[in-house]
């Protein structure tokens, strides 16, 4: 199995945290958004792990290097001012035939999630929960009557049963058909198509409807914005799953 990290985003939200360095590397309580992203990784559960930077890539690189994980490599996306679905095609390029976990760099996530979430690894799984209160940047999910497939998934929904949590898990067995979706998303939103629209594509399949992992309970946290970075800060030192 492989893990593609996306990493490559300049992540403007977060002001001058960014103007000069990638989103990665920015600190919360002391640690770099990557490295909390590695620790969550049960290691040895990855052949390889790819960290597809952009944005000051070799900063990214160095830090990653430095740290001389084995079987942890970074990729550059050049063209990471588009869409981040060329981030994960960036990645893709790197192999095939293989199972693989997308996730962004921006979320951090207690080492705790991984455990439960590995154990719902099959098909096409998108991680979800159920106890947030979602707002209009959080991305929503329809589920369809069986309450365990997805029927659509979008910031803009009104009508939605839970929130998507940032990863997505594909089975080797799925593998040609989420490539195939990735160019159906292309095809339908054009160079601003994100990773979420592969899965809105592939929601509307017969044999290929992405089923969601329940996270509800466990807590995580984006760093979207200088606020979102605060809250974290003040939360993640209560947070009986990060001691």
């Amino acid at each position: 199995m492989r893990a593609v990290v996306l990493a490559a985003g300049i992540g403007s939200r977060l002001g001058e945290m960014t103007r000069n360095m990638t989103k990665g590397l920015v600190s919360v309580c002391g640690r770099k958004l990557i490295d909390y992203l590695l620790d969550f990784f049960d290691l040895d559960a990855f052949d390889e792990i790819l960290v597809i930077g952009g944005h000051y890539y070799d900063d990214l690189r160095e830090h990653i290097e430095g740290k001389q994980i084995p079987h942890v490599r970074t990729v550059k996306n050049e063209q990471y001012l588009k869409g981040n679905i060329y981030t994960l095609m960036r990645g893709l390029r790197e192999f095939s035939g293989d199972s693989f976990l997308i996730t962004n760099v921006d979320h951090i996530y207690p080492p705790i999630l991984f455990e439960r979430m590995r154990q719902s690894f099959d098909f096409i799984t998108a991680m979800c929960d159920f106890d947030r209160m979602l707002g209009d940047d959080d991305m929503k999910v329809k589920l369809r009557d069986d309450g365990k497939s997805v029927a659509s998934i979008s910031k803009e929904l009104t009508d939605f049963d839970c929130g998507y949590i940032g990863m997505t898990y594909i089975d080797s067995s799925m593998e040609e058909a989420y490539r195939n979706a990735i160019d159906g998303a292309l095809a339908r939103y054009g160079d601003k198509a994100v990773v979420e629209n592969v899965l809105q594509v592939l929601a509307e399949s017969v044999d290929a409807t992405p089923r969601i992992c329940d996270l509800t309970g466990i807590g995580w946290y984006e760093i979207d914005t200088e606020e979102d970075l605060l809250r974290a800060e003040k939360e993640i030192l209560r947070n009986e799953y990060f001691r």
